[in-house]
């Protein structure tokens, strides 16, 4: 087996496995595969909304293979590894109350250092503190490791139902996008809003929205924008990057104010930002360019997607599609749209270097004009947006071919048992632990939420 911690940080000492193996617990299994069944039968009840059949397709099938998480997700284990600095910070700063001084006193936040940190996206901190009202904080956390990925792959056939003529299709070649290795590696290590990919595609499906049919998508876009930056700010730097991209090709009209109305949308949180790193955010720009940028990012030699395997990264057919797409039907509009972002969107997914002795140009030129932008610690990300247009441009390769959609899925689902779910980066589960957060970023003004003055 590859050294595990080549894909990611080392595990703290005090981690604990919980051994959940299916040849220990088969009865759990065996009922998790069962409400996974249930409810991907729904979406066999044609009176429904298409949307709302892929949805329930979407969820049980996550259900089924991500299993036992769907049943075990309320108690005392953590999906995936545990303690990490990353999750712990998540939850620590979650439990200090954070997400609500930063909303509900944003000018006392400016002097906060937990705030200068963590920054103006604490959205999914709010997405936890809805959930916590139903199940325990750490359940809160565990269903989002659960419903994300359902997610992204349900927004991601959003999108591409509408470029493609087909459900089948469009379910079929988002699943490696919600589904992919990088989510599920995420989930294991770090904060959770790094696998909310779903709010990316839902950005993207609603964006082509507005710029084919303007009126009121074009308010939809820019509030599920700026809702796609509370809840992690790179998914607003890679929207941006996408929309610049598609702007420049197209050069419409429609792309432009669907843009601007998107820019107008986010600015109040791009001001609050700013302030906040003003007032005193750690970091170097250096140090982020040198030691955080240059080693998570997208590379060539070797083919790695931030340390993950290319090959077990990557869907083959929908890579396969999308070539197909682009050679057949490169004159079309919408082809050459989602051609050029991918293209744009890889430029910064390799980060600031191309080798180790040659620098990324486009990259670097960014640095230097974009304001901010040195905070930038993970421009694999970026790649996240590449993917999204590569299976774009593979559902228009494969619509209209009748031996797509459901008849290739069991294909793909197994296909995911052997490159995804046997990754030793996929999640296990880790006993839950009671932390301390550091004193440097402990509340001094105020008690803990839940206690009395």
């Amino acid at each position: 087996m590859a050294d595990i911690f080549l894909y990611g940080p080392p595990p703290d000492p005090r981690e604990i496995h919980v051994d959940l193996e299916v040849i220990d617990h088969p009865g759990l299994y065996l009922a998790c595969i069962g409400l996974g069944l249930a409810l991907s039968a729904l979406a066999a009840w044609r009176k429904q909304p298409e949307a709302l059949r892929a949805w329930w397709f979407c969820l049980g099938q996550t259900i089924m293979l991500t299993s036992p998480l769907a049943l075990v997700f309320n108690r005392d284990v953590v999906y995936g590894a545990f303690p990490t600095i990353d999750k712990a910070g998540s939850l620590l700063f979650y439990l200090d109350g954070v997400h609500q001084r930063l909303t509900f006193s944003p000018i006392e936040a400016l002097a906060d250092p937990a705030a200068q940190l963590i920054g103006v996206h604490v959205g999914h901190l709010w997405i936890t503190a809805l959930i916590d009202l139903f199940v325990s904080t750490n359940g809160a956390f565990n269903l989002q490791g659960l419903l994300y990925p359902a997610l992204g792959w349900w927004c991601a056939a959003l999108l591409l139902r509408e470029v493609s003529d087909s459900w089948r299709v469009a379910v079929l070649l988002s699943f490696p996008f919600g589904m992919g290795l990088h989510v599920f590696r995420d989930l294991n290590w770090y904060t959770i809003e790094k696998a909310s990919v779903f709010a990316l595609a839902l950005f993207a499906w609603a964006f082509l929205k507005a710029a084919r049919e303007g009126g009121r998508w074009r308010g939809i876009a820019a509030a599920v924008f700026a809702g796609a930056a509370f809840i992690n700010w790179y998914w607003a730097l890679v929207g941006a990057a996408g929309v610049a991209a598609a702007t420049l090709v197209t050069r419409s009209r429609r792309v432009l104010i669907a843009g601007a109305c998107c820019a107008g949308a986010l600015l109040p949180l791009v001001i609050w930002q700013f302030a906040l790193m003003k007032s005193g955010s750690p970091g170097d720009a250096e140090v982020y360019l040198h030691q955080r940028a240059a080693l998570d990012s997208f590379s060539l030699v070797p083919p790695h997607w931030n340390r993950l395997e290319l090959h077990r990264s990557l869907n083959i057919v929908g890579l396969g599609a999308a070539a197909y797409a682009v050679a057949t039907r490169w004159r079309e509009p919408l082809v050459l749209t989602l051609a050029g972002v991918a293209f744009l969107l890889m430029t910064l997914a390799l980060g600031p270097y191309l080798t180790p002795a040659v620098q990324n140009p486009v990259y670097m030129a960014i640095w230097h004009v974009v304001p901010g932008f040195w905070r930038v610690a993970k421009p694999e990300v970026f790649f996240e947006g590449t993917y999204l247009a590569i299976l774009a441009l593979g559902a228009l390769g494969l619509q209209s071919r009748k031996l797509t959609g459901m008849l290739l899925y069991p294909t793909f689902a197994v296909g995911w048992l052997l490159m995804v779910r046997s990754h030793p980066v996929f999640p296990e589960f880790s006993a839950y632990q009671e932390l301390e957060l550091s004193e440097a970023y402990q509340r001094s003004d105020a008690e803990a939420p839940g206690e009395e003055r």
